[in-house]
């Protein structure tokens, strides 16, 4: 047999194609990768029902975790290296430091709510004293003000009628604020129990966490983790740098204007603005202790000063988290932590800053990439 023949034979023992090739093998793999990443579509939305009542707190617990791991490493290392017993201590810790304020917010709340509810009753038999002369001596609603406070007083039965609805209206508000406040509390204990745990896994859990950015993004979206774990950080920073500023303007206004019991207020207006909820909730009614008081001048005082206090909190804030940045932009900053107070609430505060830093990265990146290419 000649070279010639033996080619031909060989030609015709095996196929030019193969059969993934052919217009069925290339179907038959069309309609295995679908169905494929249709389960996997499914198993993701699965996966994603089933830990969307905890996503919440997951992600407070992360970014807890993240802003006080160099605390949890000292720790460790000062109780020898005992992982367990260190993060304990320090969900221990987080447990008191916030929920003790959240419990005692509760209670206050509750026992407003029974001192409302109380009001129609209370109310009826109550014998008004006159109205301070700077009241009635008020431009424009002065007489005003006096002549309804004077009907009230011969009839105080008639006046709780018409304040029946209002006081309804309060008491409703009132619940409805406890009950989401006593949720959100569980929630936070729920997140502290899933910081405890983030402590004991934390370096295996990064390690998987760079594995899936390298098989998604490559080796350049590593640079990524540390800028979202310092952004984290930062905000978190700015986020308590700022409540304990406000804190202690607000007690140096209450010192000034002779207000009592100076230190548990301070302690409210730093959980208050930490919560991003405002000092508003205990100046406001210093105020109107001290306009009760007869004290007019002091109560401006306290209403200007705490208008200030509460107005510094969008330029603080942004300062603080840009010092401690990883090189963002001080605007790019600000517009993330006021849009992602809008758009997400207080949890929005470290989202919109994180993604807005991530997103510069990114972009920053790209541009470097595209002038060295240019420059080759």
């Amino acid at each position: 047999m000649d070279l010639q023949e033996a080619r031909q034979a060989l030609l015709r023992e095996t196929p030019l194609t193969t059969s993934d090739s052919t217009p069925n093998g290339l179907h038959e793999q069309f309609f295995e990768r679908t169905i494929a990443l249709f389960l996997i579509a499914v198993l993701f939305f699965a996966c994603l029902q089933i830990t969307a009542p905890f996503l919440r707190a997951l992600t407070w617990a992360t970014i807890m975790a993240v802003s006080t791991w160099p605390l949890f490493l000292h720790l460790r290392q000062r109780l020898g290296e005992r992982k367990k017993l260190a993060a304990t201590v320090m969900a221990l810790t987080l447990a008191v430091a916030f929920l003790l304020p959240g419990v005692l917010l509760v209670a206050s709340l509750t026992d407003s709510i029974q001192s409302v509810a109380a009001l129609a009753t209370d109310l009826t038999t109550l014998k008004l004293p006159n109205l301070p002369s700077w009241v009635t001596g008020l431009p424009l609603v002065g007489e005003r003000v006096d002549s309804v406070w004077q009907s009230a007083r011969m009839d105080m039965g008639a006046a709780m009628g018409k304040l029946q609805p209002y006081i309804i209206t309060a008491t409703r508000w009132l619940l409805a604020k406890s009950a989401q406040l006593g949720l959100a509390l569980l929630e936070f204990l729920l997140a502290v129990v899933f910081t405890g745990i983030l402590y004991v896994t934390g370096e295996s859990l990064t390690a998987q966490v760079k594995r899936f950015a390298t098989r998604v993004g490559g080796e350049s979206s590593l640079d990524l983790l540390p800028v979202a774990v310092q952004t984290i950080r930062s905000v978190a920073f700015g986020v308590i740098g700022t409540a304990l500023v406000q804190a202690v303007l607000s007690v140096g206004s209450f010192v000034i204007a002779g207000v009592p019991g100076v230190a548990v207020l301070g302690l409210f207006c730093f959980v208050f603005a930490m919560l991003q909820i405002g000092t508003g909730l205990v100046w406001i009614p210093v105020a109107i202790w001290l306009a009760y008081q007869d004290q007019k001048g002091w109560a401006i005082f306290i209403v200007v000063s705490g208008l200030f206090i509460n107005i510094m909190d969008n330029f603080i804030k942004p300062y603080l988290i840009s010092r401690q940045g990883a090189g963002i932009p001080t605007i790019l900053i600000f517009i993330g932590v006021l849009g992602g107070l809008i758009a997400w609430g207080f949890l929005g505060i470290f989202l919109g800053a994180t993604l807005l830093a991530i997103g510069y990265t990114v972009l920053r990146s790209w541009l470097d990439q595209a002038a060295s290419a240019a420059v080759d």
